[in-house]
């Protein structure tokens, strides 16, 4: 990202602001593939050259709408929690925000499917911010096993049991999903 979001001040957030409201709401009409540049200016009602102040281009505009969504789910502060309270509070704050706004997940993935840039960028996104709240989490009492692998079953198994919950089989209430990933993850 070309802005320094340390920078805050009125006139770039309202800036920001605009072009990712306009990435989600042209998101619930087309796929992310199609979506150009231009479009997004004009819907913007900003020139160009604003918006290659602020992005690279419109992958790195679509990193910063996934940051707004970290920012929005709370995926934070998670270091005073117990491991199985971290885990699980991870999985409700997603699983939360995806329930809240099943409507418009469910419009954007008319036009996106999960095999597409859209959905493989967030994956990667979510999988990473979960990573890094993983990598945070001791377990050594886990037979001996790297953190890191322990980590990142726990990413896949959360990530799987979302998938499955919104986006592939018919939805699950929370406390169906919070069972399929205790069994899952054996705890």
């Amino acid at each position: 990202m070309r802005y320094n979001l340390e920078k805050r001040n009125r006139f770039a957030m309202r800036t920001l602001d605009a072009f990712s409201s306009t990435m989600f709401d042209l998101l619930e009409t087309k796929s992310f593939e199609t979506i150009m540049v231009s479009e997004l200016c004009s819907l913007s009602n900003y020139p160009r050259a604003t918006f290659y102040n602020y992005f690279e281009d419109k992958y790195d505009l679509l990193e910063y709408c996934w940051d707004i969504l970290k920012s929005k789910v709370r995926l934070y502060d998670f270091k005073d929690l117990e491991t199985d309270h971290r885990i699980y509070e991870v999985f409700g704050r997603i699983y939360d925000f995806f329930e809240q706004r099943q409507e418009r997940l469910f419009r954007i993935l008319v036009h996106n499917s999960l095999e597409g840039e859209l959905y493989t960028s967030f994956k990667q996104y979510v999988k990473v911010q979960i990573l890094e709240i993983m990598d945070t989490i001791d377990f050594s009492d886990h037979n001996g096993l790297p953190n890191r692998l322990w980590a990142e079953h726990y990413c896949n198994t959360i990530l799987l049991v979302l998938e499955h919950s919104f986006l592939k089989e018919q939805r699950i209430d929370k406390e169906t999903a919070v069972s399929y990933l205790r069994i899952l993850l054996q705890k």
